[in-house]
Formats: C-alpha cells, sequence, structure tokens
C-alpha cells in the first residue's frame, strides 16, 4: 500500500463553498419573507458536512498540515455547532465570527494565499451576521448581510477550490 497522503484542502474549500452558499440563499430567503423551507435544511447540512470535517481533519493531520487540520476542526465545530446556536444564543455565532477573523490573521502571518484569508473574513462575517439576524435587536438588513457574505465566501471557496485543483487558475 502507497504511503501518498492526499492533502484534503480541495475538499474542505469545495465543502465550504457548498454550505456558505447554501447559508447565503438562506440569507436572501429570510430578508425576501420567502419560505422555501432552507432553514430546516441549512440546519441539517450543516451538522452533516462538520462530521465530514472532523474526517477532513484525520487527512489534514496526517498530511502534516496543522493550519489544516486546526482549521478543519474548527470550521467542523462551528458547523455541528449551527443548530445548538440557534437553540442557545445569538452570542455562540459572534463568538465563531471571532475566531473565523482570528483564523484568517493567521492565514495572514503564515503565508497562505491572500484569498484563503478573505475567504475566512468573508465567512466570518457570515457568522457574525447570522448570531445579529438570530438576536432580540435582528433588523432586517442582517438577513440581507448573512446571505451577501455567503454568496461571497461560497465564491471564494469554489474558486479557491478550481484553483488549487486544476492548478490552471492563479491563486493570489
Amino acid at each position: 500500500m502507497s504511503e501518498n497522503r492526499v492533502d484534503p484542502t480541495v475538499a474542505g474549500l469545495f465543502m465550504t463553498a457548498f454550505i456558505a452558499l447554501v447559508f447565503g440563499l438562506l440569507g436572501f430567503e429570510l430578508y425576501q419573507g420567502l419560505d422555501w423551507g432552507l432553514f430546516f435544511v441549512a440546519d441539517i447540512l450543516a451538522a452533516v458536512i462538520g462530521i465530514v470535517f472532523f474526517v477532513l481533519t484525520v487527512s489534514a493531520i496526517r498530511c502534516g498540515n496543522a493550519f489544516a487540520a486546526s482549521l478543519f476542526a474548527f470550521v467542523g465545530v462551528a458547523l455541528v455547532a449551527v443548530p445548538i446556536c440557534l437553540m442557545v444564543s445569538w452570542f455562540a455565532f459572534v463568538l465563531l465570527a471571532i475566531f473565523f477573523i482570528l483564523f484568517a490573521v493567521i492565514a495572514f502571518i503564515i503565508g497562505a494565499p491572500k484569498l484563503l484569508a478573505i475567504m475566512l473574513i468573508f465567512i466570518g462575517l457570515l457568522y457574525l451576521f447570522v448570531g445579529l439576524y438570530t438576536s432580540p435587536n435582528s433588523e432586517e438588513i442582517f438577513a440581507i448581510l448573512f446571505g451577501l457574505f455567503g454568496v461571497l465566501g461560497g465564491a471564494l471557496a469554489l474558486y479557491l477550490g478550481f484553483a488549487l485543483s486544476t492548478e490552471k487558475l492563479p491563486v493570489f
């Protein structure tokens, strides 16, 4: 059996793109007052994809990619926590947002692609505005903002995933 390890970064980026785009659509749905049933689907998807991120964490550890392992473990916790955060407190989303921003700072420090750091900031802002939308003093603008940052974060994750998997697109 070969000892080659495949870096799970691309899989993590595609999973991030998928769930961020789902949350982006959810934000637009909530802003427009539509009932597409996406809220329930987003909760279930977040938990399932969070579990997949735990598997990616193990793969990243085996590849020796400490940053990816740490980030994937955190993303797994953040996604599994979404249904719990909705039941507990809006402030939990704000705490998750702070950690995404911290991971973006770490990405800048270690010299990761700038697009990765920007994507992490967008995902952090997504969580921030989800938290603010679910707070007692919610404003409708928070729904459109978490929709916007979900789509932007998802688009960046998708681009990075394709860029890293094909090696034909530039990564900044």
